[in-house]
């Protein structure tokens, strides 16, 4: 029994090489002319691993995503005409989400971000690469790769020519970045980090330059796939609320929670201090409760 799942580490071992800097295209859209989001090329030393980047939902960093499995020691943002160092403002190993100080103050103010994926998203989406827009298609959710449950769920996008490099920003049909390209999961597909994750790790990162993780103190079964309670911790936000050994999670913030990939994926977006609207299942009976998270507890899971 654990509190939460082991987190699934995905690692590349060759990055799309990425092409020149930053070029803005127009899409006319229900009448409406939506810029493209402004990306950079940018190096993970000392792998010389290339990727994209765009700036975040609060336009004071750059975020960008290194697959790598070492440390990054630098960063650079590569020009057609120089390289300049950039500096670094946190890294999300679990998202693999990587943050730098916005170098140039009117760099992404095009950029619009939508606040979440959601679960009516468009099917139809667009890469934004550095020269030219990619058609691309979201298929699914995935919460789990094989026996491995994911820390989160990420998107499973379809592509029509060559996957771009990770970072490249995913666009809705309204020009909303919706997510970044993480890593290819095949040929034709890929995987990538939705919106909510960004968001999610960015509010950490610039107040504590890490992702902190919300612990409500309770424990699933990792061997069902229905998300029930093993344990409730004592003296623990779950326990005062009211929560009991056996409920079944059926809803965390605005997420359902089905199956235990699921409830995994919603704990996730718990925050420390934030109250969290908990739905669960007892005795034949839906059950509402307000808990706020703690800071996780140390060897809790």
């Amino acid at each position: 029994m654990v509190s939460q799942s082991r987190p699934y580490r995905p690692v590349l071992d060759h990055l799309i090489l990425d092409l020149p800097l930053i070029a803005i295209f127009f899409v006319l859209c229900g009448g409406i002319c939506f810029a493209n989001p402004e990306t950079l090329k940018v190096e993970f030393l000392p792998l010389a691993k290339t990727a994209c980047a765009v700036v975040s939902p609060d336009q004071t960093l750059i975020v960008s995503v290194f697959v790598g499995s070492s440390e990054i020691t630098k960063t650079n943002w590569i020009t057609p005409d120089q390289s300049e160092e950039l500096i670094n403002a946190g890294q999300d190993k679990i998202t693999r989400l990587c943050f730098f100080q916005n170098p140039r103050p009117r760099l992404g103010q095009i950029n619009i971000w939508k606040n979440r994926f959601g679960d009516n998203a468009p099917s139809e989406l667009r890469a934004i690469s550095s020269t030219k827009s990619i058609d691309c298609r979201f298929e699914k959710w995935i919460n789990q790769v094989g026996d491995k449950v994911l820390p989160l769920g990420l998107l499973s996008v379809a592509f029509y020519e060559a996957i771009p490099p990770a970072g490249t920003p995913l666009i809705d049909e309204n020009g909303k970045i919706v997510g970044l390209i993480l890593q290819p999961a095949s040929p034709n597909s890929a995987y990538a980090i939705p919106t909510e994750a960004v968001h999610r790790v960015l509010g950490d990162i610039l107040r504590h330059r890490k992702l902190v993780r919300g612990w409500l103190g309770i424990s699933l079964s990792t061997e069902s796939q229905i998300p029930r309670i093993t344990r409730v911790w004592a003296n623990s936000p779950a326990a005062r609320a009211g929560i009991e050994e056996q409920d079944i999670l059926l809803k965390a913030g605005p997420y359902f929670t089905d199956r235990y990939p699921d409830a995994v994926n919603a704990l996730f977006y718990t925050i420390p201090g934030e109250v969290t609207a908990i739905e669960i299942l007892r005795d034949s009976k839906r059950l509402p409760f307000k808990i706020t998270p703690v800071i996780q507890k140390p060897g809790a899971q």
